[in-house]
């Protein structure tokens, strides 16, 4: 009589035993291929890239640029240890000297994705028998050839080819906006030669006016048609955007006399900019076709197209660019002020306390000094500073006519910084409020909540003071 259960039982030892068996010769196949593939494999990544080339970027002396659009460029480097490159032809200019070492550089860098055939009997295949484009280069006496052609299908690579070889290789597709460039891409394209901290002075002559705008000592100042302060930002910025804008188009290399066509015999807009060389001339005439301006540099002969927003920009109104600031003063710098309110001068300096058992002991107070001597309420005067320092012109009057400032409502005269002064008069007519800074030509429009503001500020500095001896 059997066991119950007897005969399954053997089989299910016979299976776990084969299963076991199983298991002992996967993990063993499985410990030999990874102590073979481990004895095989390099300790190390993958081996780096192979290089196209073997030169140094520097080394590069000259390139041959043919772009898709069929320009042949040549350019040389004045000096192999500098980024001063020149365009020889198809004419002769000074070069973009960034896109020129961009070209020598990436050359010098090129990595082969992938060699696609090692030998190839039709180029033609790849697009490179007629390349999209290429480069031909100088470097150590050696001259080398990178053509470029068709992209692979997934556009993330072009073959590639070095001239006089068949060796068809796979180079990243972004290189494509570097290598590809025509003769505009690699010539120096601005409209004017100058480094803008040389710039001392700037002019701008458009139908019947003249603004002109002087440079001292790193302020900017209005001169004609009025004499006043320029907010520095925008007339820098007026001066750095005429100094990095460039061309558009070249539409002729060599203008001898025919300006007529392009309105450059009896131009719209004038631009004189001052420097410490010398002066560089802006001239603009006539839109083009294209929506774009025809201009010349005054000292070269060719004719090119700039940016219709640059003409705009330079024609905006002379009070575009005076400062909005009634005062040039901060809180933080400012060491005195005077006013006269109500007939009565009021002037005030920063001291020191001279109380050594105060809290307050060597801080800094603002004193009245006239018409009494008293220290001040510090919260009342700082907010006083702060709101006074923060009036601004809304816009500006070409005359002072009709404005108050002949019978002032008030008048500052503050010391700051090492020993600047400066004067504000402001002025009322009914519920509106003029202002202007020194002798400026004009008047400034202020807003009547601000000049409000100011006048309770004074109030409050007025009707909270703190008996104390200075």
């Amino acid at each position: 009589m059997s066991t119950p259960g007897g005969a399954g039982g053997d089989k299910n030892m016979q299976g776990l035993r084969s299963t076991s068996m199983l298991l002992v010769l996967f993990l063993a196949l499985g410990g030999y291929a990874y102590f073979i593939e481990s004895e095989n494999s390099p300790t190390s990544e993958d081996p780096p890239a192979e290089q196209a080339f073997d030169i140094e970027a520097d080394a590069v002396s000259s390139l041959t640029v043919t772009s898709d659009n069929g320009d042949v460029t040549e350019v040389n480097r004045a000096d192999t240890d500098t980024t001063s490159w020149s365009v020889t032809a198809p004419f002769s200019a000074s070069a973009d000297g960034n896109a020129a070492s961009a070209i020598a550089n990436s050359l010098a860098s090129l990595e082969i994705s992938r060699v696609v055939e090692t030998e190839t009997e039709d180029l033609s295949v790849f697009g490179l028998a007629n390349p999209a484009f290429s480069v031909t280069f100088d470097a150590e006496n050696n001259t080398e050839t990178l053509l470029i052609g068709d992209e692979t299908p997934t556009g993330s690579d072009r073959y590639a080819n070095i001239g006089g070889t068949t060796r068809v290789f796979l180079i990243a597709s972004f290189l494509e906006s570097t290598f590809n460039r025509s003769s505009l891409d690699l010539r120096d394209r601005s409209l004017l030669e100058f480094t803008g901290t040389d710039v001392t002075g700037l002019t701008i002559e458009h139908e019947s006016s003249t603004l002109k705008f002087g440079k001292t000592d790193g302020t900017w100042n209005l001169v004609e048609p009025v004499q006043a302060r320029g907010d520095f930002g925008l007339v820098e910025g007026l001066s750095g955007r005429i100094g990095s804008a460039e061309m558009v188009a070249v539409e002729a290399e060599s203008v001898d006399s025919d300006l007529e066509p392009f309105g450059l015999d009896e131009p719209q807009m004038t631009v004189t900019v001052e420097t410490d060389n010398g002066n560089h001339v802006l001239v603009m005439g006539n839109e083009s076709p294209a929506g774009t301006i025809y201009g010349r540099d005054a000292s070269r002969s060719l004719v090119f197209t700039a940016d219709a927003a640059l003409f705009d920009e330079l024609a905006r109104d002379i009070n575009t660019y005076r400062k909005k600031e009634l005062f040039d003063f901060q809180p933080f710098n400012i060491n005195g002020i005077t006013f006269t309110r109500n007939d009565e001068t009021y002037r005030y300096e920063k001291g020191t306390s001279n109380d050594d058992a105060s809290d307050t002991a060597n801080e800094q107070l603002w004193q009245q000094i006239e018409p009494d001597q008293e220290v001040v309420e510090a919260i009342a005067f700082d907010d006083f500073l702060s709101k006074l320092s923060g009036l601004r012109s809304e816009s500006f009057l070409n005359t002072r006519d009709n404005t108050g400032l002949d019978m002032p409502l008030v008048t500052f005269t503050v010391t700051y910084g090492n020993e600047q002064q400066e004067t504000v008069t402001i002025g009322q007519v009914g519920d509106a409020y003029h202002g202007i800074h020194g002798e400026e030509d004009g008047a400034a429009i202020i807003d009547s909540t601000s000049v409000s503001s100011v006048v309770e500020a004074i109030d409050m500095v007025l009707g909270v003071t703190v008996d104390t001896e200075p």
